[in-house]
């Protein structure tokens, strides 16, 4: 089947230009339009803006070329692509000199960006707990209020391996100190596969986090039965059987400096788990709802390195999310700031100053026509939209489809 298309030439479209620049109001003033809701945006919510207008034929082409542009700002720079319609629509601003200044002068003028005053206040209170190498994760809460917690530990998604926690009294939380850790790829099939551990354990008096990727309800009783007796005190914490605990192995052995016992380097788990070498030490754990806690001073920069690494290698969303959550783990001088997921605007606000200071930071301020910026937004987003401006001159027109399948020419 045939698909017709007629040609539109780029001369013409004075009413989406005028909008693109009156995008440019956002730079002073909020907004609002509804969509199943209503949506309050600033400048710092651009795209949401632009995606909230509905455009066809050669009007939603340049509406794509203009998103692009901005995703590719925001690719430089994370946060800068709020500013491309700015320089799209401002070209003489060759002669902008960055500054140094004090970290103060950079919260303030990254607070000014804000109107929401929860907003400012929630990230002063940020700025005055954490530290230059704090990690910082904004995350969705059912709570009404917003919550920052601070933790010195590392902290991992992890439960109770479920048939012993039943037996032990579901407990909702449980300490542990000088603990050896060791970690176990695949299960133990028998107890008498840990025998020799359990009789180290009972004799030393020594506690055991044992991590396997599950257990049979033999050894699961064996152990809860005894831990109520104060016999044992071995506890057994399952992995990968969720997607956030998949390459726990990895993490758990850079903070541990100990060695996962697996089949694949010939360990046997009968003779590897009396094997001094494959145990990981911490000073202290703590296992709550909330996860499991490990508190250590370990130098594990360079797995976060190859970790970050990976992370800008990757695209997907959600796999990205995974990416730096395990980051946030290995990371023990942090803060989560827990917002209620239903309050997506103060998310939103959150993240761009958090990107907004850090860009500040790294490059510099730069006093603008809109405010003070970060040096490394003004030379992403000035970029991007002087190659926007060149490819939509260039540009002699567009085939549009009738079934709103577009090329262009």
């Amino acid at each position: 089947m045939q698909i017709k298309t007629k040609f539109y030439d780029t001369v013409g479209h004075n009413g989406w230009f005028r909008w693109s620049k009156s995008l440019l109001d956002l730079y002073c003033t909020e907004k609002h339009f509804v969509i199943n809701d209503i949506h309050r945006t600033s400048h710092l919510q651009m795209q949401k803006w632009i995606l909230g207008h509905s455009f066809d034929g050669v009007e939603l082409l340049l509406r794509n070329l203009l998103l692009d542009s901005m995703l590719s700002a925001d690719r430089l720079q994370p946060g800068a692509g709020s500013y491309v319609p700015w320089f799209l629509h401002n070209i003489d601003c060759e002669n902008m000199i960055a500054e140094r200044s004090s970290s103060e002068s950079y919260l303030e003028s990254t607070l000014s960006l804000s109107r929401s005053d929860l907003a400012k206040d929630i990230f002063r209170s940020i700025y005055d707990v954490v530290g230059p190498l704090t990690k910082i994760m904004f995350k969705p809460s059912y709570e009404s209020e917003t919550v920052i917690k601070y933790r010195n530990s590392f902290r991992f998604p992890l439960s109770l391996d479920a048939q012993f926690h039943r037996m032990i009294g579901n407990v909702e939380h449980i300490e542990l100190s000088n603990p050896i850790v060791l970690m176990i790829e695949g299960a133990p099939e028998t107890v008498g596969e840990i025998n020799s551990l359990l009789q180290w354990n009972h004799d030393s008096k020594r506690p055991v986090l044992l991590i396997a990727r599950s257990f049979p309800e033999e050894i699961s009783a064996t152990l809860a039965t005894n831990w109520t007796r104060n016999a044992l005190n071995v506890l057994p914490i399952p992995y990968g059987d969720s997607i956030e605990s998949i390459n726990l192995a990895a993490d758990m052995c850079a903070i541990t400096e100990g060695e996962l016992i697996s089949a694949h380097f010939g360990d046997l788990i009968s003779a590897s788990v009396l094997n001094e070498d494959k145990w990981g030490v911490v000073d202290r754990l703590e296992w709550t709802q909330f996860g499991l806690s490990l508190y250590k001073e370990a130098n594990v920069d360079g797995h976060i390195r190859n970790l970050i690494n990976k992370l800008k290698t990757i695209e997907e969303e959600e796999i990205q999310t995974l990416y730096k959550d395990r980051i946030l783990s290995l990371s023990n001088d942090a803060i989560e700031i827990w917002v209620n997921k239903q309050n997506v605007h103060l998310l939103e606000e959150l993240d761009a100053l958090l990107k907004h200071y850090n860009g500040f930071v790294a490059s510099g301020k730069v006093e603008t026509p809109i405010g003070p910026l970060p040096r490394c937004f003004v030379d992403a987003a000035k970029d991007t939209a002087q190659s926007l401006r060149r490819e939509i001159l260039n540009i002699g027109g567009f085939l549009v489809g009738v079934k709103d399948e577009m090329v262009a020419k």
